[in-house]
């Protein structure tokens, strides 16, 4: 299937299961407008005909995939510590895959889908955003910035360390034991959201995600799971070509723990980061209902009025930068 249609080698791989196209149109609308000039490729699950429609007319291509559980449960994968047997074995590799597509949850299936694409189309593209669908806006080009090859990992807010959050706790714990979570608890957790690279890269780092998730203690009922994961693969440097960004010092700002007063907005209401330049790309930029309605507002237009609800501003201000 030709995808290269567009006029650069940039690429935005996401996923969506269910849902219409309302829960994904901010995501590909603040995407088309901010410049990007790529290729956005959705993967949908259960998603209606209008929908896939939607998301057609607005330059998206779909590539629909079958996934019967829900997004944090997959019923296959209750027998974990018999299939991590069989991942363990000298099983071909296809074999390995194909039950990885019956018994992962879908955070940890999507590496799957997104590497098996990148493997048939790793001469179509040069750099590559892997992206949540749900909570992303993009301000600008998500490209525009001043890229270095490799991959490069987001860290969150640096006041929020992996061992005093216990979700991040959870996630260790289950998949890599008690003593990891305990061993690397003052670490800032990168997030698992975004993830930047060029094709090499990235193909890399998808082949850890799958093969470690393969090996991980636990992976029933364990929904994002895979953030654990991802920041095994930077504890451990299983990567030699690993940029770390410190939140809000690169393309990303990841938000969900940040404090409100802490978000800087220029004349224009875009966030910036401290110098005063725009931020690419939002991460969970929903958790401010006042900055999520600003945001909504400059996506509407006569003709996509109703695409969206958007948040009453009653939740007050975000303050502009100095």
């Amino acid at each position: 299937m030709p995808v290269q249609s567009s006029t650069s080698r940039d690429l935005v791989l996401t996923l969506m299961h269910r849902g219409d196209f309302n829960y994904i149109a901010p995501f590909v609308l603040s995407l088309k407008k901010s410049g990007f000039r790529g290729s956005t490729v959705v993967f949908t699950s259960e998603v209606d005909e209008l929908s896939v429609a939607q998301l057609r007319s607005c330059g998206v291509i779909v590539i629909p995939f079958h996934f019967s559980g829900q997004a944090s449960r997959q019923p296959l994968s209750r027998p974990w510590p018999l299939w991590r047997w069989f991942f363990s074995t000298g099983a071909p590799r296809p074999a390995k895959l194909w039950l990885a597509h019956a018994v992962f949850h879908l955070y940890y299936r999507r590496h799957l889908l997104y590497l098996q694409f990148l493997d048939q189309h790793a001469a179509d593209f040069d750099r590559i955003l892997l992206a949540d669908g749900k909570d992303v806006f993009f301000q600008a080009d998500p490209f525009a910035w001043n890229w270095t090859s490799g991959v490069h990992f987001f860290l969150e807010e640096a006041a929020h360390r992996m061992g005093d959050c216990p979700v991040h706790r959870e996630w260790f714990r289950r998949l890599f034991g008690p003593s990891f979570i305990e061993s690397h608890a003052q670490r800032i957790p990168a997030c698992a959201g975004t993830t930047f690279g060029d094709m090499a890269g990235i193909r890399q780092y998808l082949h850890l995600m799958i093969t470690i998730t393969m090996q991980t203690l636990e992976l029933d009922k364990l929904g994002g799971g895979d953030q654990a994961v991802h920041n095994y693969i930077l504890i451990h440097k299983l990567m030699d070509n690993i940029t770390v960004h410190e939140n809000g010092r690169g393309p990303v700002l990841t938000m969900k723990v940040m404090k409100e007063s802490d978000l800087l907005t220029n004349a224009q209401g875009a966030v910036v980061n401290g110098n005063g330049v725009v931020v690419p790309v939002l991460h969970q930029y929903d958790y401010f209902p006042a900055l999520k309605a600003r945001l909504m507002s400059t996506l509407q237009s006569p003709d996509r009025i109703a695409v969206f609800d958007t948040v009453p501003l009653a939740a007050g201000p975000v303050r502009a930068a100095a």
